[in-house]
């Protein structure tokens, strides 16, 4: 009984290796063509966004070229260029800094307007 237990056993096993249980040929082309097609789908990103990067980099560059000189036209003639780079930074830190205190003086003007129009408001609901 063991023997014939032991012949089923080689027999099954002879049978499963024969049938070759790897994928077929078929099969093999279809991941290779998928790969391929995985590969290729990437590579076609890749060149959409370095693309999209570079068009992105050149619209900047065109409104930063348009807002350098629309600046240059509105800038007064008394106001000098700077003679180096530290002079130039120190000129944007007060123009940076004229604009920061100008803004606020324009927000504090309007909370101002608005609490005075909500005092008038809440005098006319008195009445």
């Amino acid at each position: 009984m063991k023997r014939v237990f032991a012949l089923a056993l080689l027999g099954g096993t002879l049978a499963l290796a024969s049938c070759g249980g790897g994928p077929s040929a078929e099969e093999k082309a279809a991941a290779e063509q998928a790969r391929l097609d995985s590969i290729k789908a990437v590579e076609q990103a890749k060149l959409d966004a370095e693309a999209a990067a570079a068009a992105a980099a050149a619209e900047a560059e065109a409104a930063a070229e348009t807002a350098a000189a629309s600046e240059e036209k509105a800038e007064p003639a008394a106001e000098k260029k700077p003679e180096n780079i530290i002079e130039g930074k120190k000129q944007q830190a007060e123009s940076a800094a004229e604009n920061i205190i100008e803004g606020k003086k324009q927000k504090a003007e309007e909370v101002e307007k608005s609490g005075e129009d909500m005092i008038q408001r809440k005098k006319k609901g008195a009445n």
